[in-house]
């Protein structure tokens, strides 16, 4: 027996749109794919595939669009930019926004056709073997290859045959022909929910529904399909929340590490399946991206000024980004003992070894956060313990490792300077810009130590530092800023590497194991507040 449903019927039409009118209005932007380029993951193999089924007459599944009010917005689709006008029921592309990009970018690009594989919309129809291909690296093209682009209108198809090489090949043109004319007839299913601002939850269920079957999308993605707005302005998708964080200077955030804080915000279970919550509530996540935007700005912050991490690529664990977002969303203004102990926690977390996973640990910090300022940041304390740990310089290098991390952390505490002009170095804005290059190798050559974080240092330009080091004089301050003592320079001189790169070691040693200390604060004092514990004794 069905059971009647309350929730009302959303406005909802379907029609056959051709593939001429569909890349038209992607063109004139009435219909907007509002997924970020940098998400549009096909391959130049998923396109052709694409168009042979086209071609074939395969279904290459439906469209769903919803109808709404949009504003001038300039889009990019792979080669295409896209100038859209306001307009008051422009369609956006909620599902299938691969599928448009795909047949747009490549059957509506303009002339000439790359005749090397530039990106993956640049498409030729084979003639002579009746298939679809991309074009060789090499960059030459058989004569009995037609650009696609040639393939979406009629006229200018037949025109081009009348300048064809082989355009007096009957069999040759008709195929060329009857894959035109197949292109063009083609017709594919669009859905269009007409939904007003107060029945969104229609349009994102009906979309959770479509994406739940088949190959389906990233949260991610989904994210920004459910809950982005077009407003430009609006930090509502994952990028563009990211995006407005990156200019703080710290690096950008992953999109999974922030949908992991958007969930935590407002104090969901992050060890549950997205697809759970939604299930649970559809609009869990509307909004969210703006609010949070407020609350990770100060964690950036916190973890800059307080935590001594420059960079998010420094940052060993990711686990406590949830948690700090949470905290910092109900406490935007904590207390300078709070702030100093939360401090201590974090580098406590980096270092420790604790009895609970990674799951597990952050699912019970984002619970652990209340109301209670100095309450929350006790808990937390007491959840990583208090058992000092003493870590070293590894064996090897990995800038992706925890121990490296700590390592070049430790190393960014010293303040680098620049080797030939002494300047102090803008370590987050080298990370930024040279990303791992910015860990440079000092000496080549191969073996235990060559591979460790003792041959490596925080300084710009490219390649091996060797020769810049050893016809650099002797600097105290400089060197002492990159954890070169002078007796290692004097070996690096002599070009006795070995030497030089244990003297390294044993530095950086010195350095990480204070430096931490000095972080995490092990030995120290964390009582609260006197007002915090005058209230616990009343």
């Amino acid at each position: 027996m069905l059971t009647r449903m309350s929730t009302p019927l959303p406005a909802l039409a379907a029609e056959n749109k051709t593939i001429p009118e569909l890349t038209s209005w992607v063109l004139a932007g009435h219909l907007r794919i509002v997924v970020p380029q940098a998400l549009l993951v096909w391959k130049a193999s998923d396109v052709l595939k694409l168009l042979d089924s086209v071609y074939r007459g395969y279904p290459i599944g439906s469209l769903l669009l919803h109808q709404r009010p949009g504003p001038a917005k300039r889009f990019e689709l792979g080669p295409l930019v896209i100038h859209a006008r306001e307009e008051q029921h422009a369609l956006d592309v909620v599902d299938g926004q691969q599928r448009l990009v795909s047949l747009t970018a490549s059957l509506a690009r303009p002339s000439p056709l790359p005749r090397t594989p530039t990106d993956p919309y640049v498409v030729y129809f084979d003639a002579a073997q009746d298939s679809f291909t991309a074009p060789p690296k090499r960059g030459v093209i058989p004569t009995w290859w037609v650009p696609v682009n040639e393939l979406l209108d009629g006229p200018r198809l037949e025109q081009w045959i009348a300048r064809w090489k082989h355009g007096t090949d009957p069999e040759l043109s008709r195929t060329v022909r009857t894959a035109g004319a197949r292109i063009r007839a083609y017709e594919v299913p669009a859905y269009v929910v007409d939904v007003g601002p107060h029945e969104s939850d229609v349009l994102r269920e009906i979309f959770h529904r479509v994406n739940s079957a088949g190959k389906r999308l990233s949260w991610e993605v989904v994210h920004d399909a459910l809950y982005g707005q077009q407003e430009a302005d609006s930090p509502s998708t994952l990028r563009g929340l990211g995006d407005a964080l990156a200019r703080q200077g710290m690096g950008r955030l992953p999109s999974s590490d922030l949908l992991r804080c958007l969930v935590a915000l407002e104090g969901h279970d992050v060890t549950r399946s997205l697809d759970a919550h939604h299930r649970h509530d559809p609009a869990f996540l509307a909004g969210t991206a703006e609010r949070a935007r407020p609350a990770l700005a100060r964690v950036l912050d916190f973890l800059r000024q307080h935590a001594g991490v420059p960079h998010l690529h420094l940052l060993p664990r990711t686990t406590v980004l949830s948690i700090l977002t949470r905290f910092f969303h109900l406490h935007p203004e904590p207390s300078a003992r709070s702030l100093t102990l939360l401090s201590r926690w974090v580098w406590r977390t980096l270092l420790s070894d604790s009895p609970l996973d990674d799951r597990r640990f952050e699912r019970t910090g984002v619970r652990i956060v209340s109301a209670h300022e100095e309450e929350t940041v006790r808990q937390l304390l007491a959840l990583v313990g208090k058992q000092p740990t003493v870590p070293t310089v590894p064996q090897r290098f990995d800038a992706r490792a925890a121990e490296s991390r700590l390592c070049v952390l430790a190393l960014a505490s010293l303040h680098p300077r620049d080797l030939v002009t002494a300047q102090p170095l803008d370590v987050a804005a080298l990370i930024d810009s040279e990303r791992t290059r910015a860990f440079r190798r000092l000496v080549g050559g191969k073996g235990q130590l060559q591979g460790s974080p003792a041959n490596r240092a925080l300084l710009p330009g490219a390649g091996i530092a060797r020769s810049a080091l050893s016809t650099t004089a002797y600097d105290a301050t400089v060197m002492a800023s990159h954890a070169i003592s002078e007796e290692a320079h004097h070996a690096l001189r002599r070009g006795e590497v070995g030497t030089f790169l244990a003297l390294r070691e044993a530095t950086l040693n010195a350095v990480l194991q204070p430096f931490t200390e000095r972080m995490a604060a092990w030995t120290l004092s964390d009582r609260p507040s006197i007002d915090y514990l005058l209230q616990a004794s009343a």
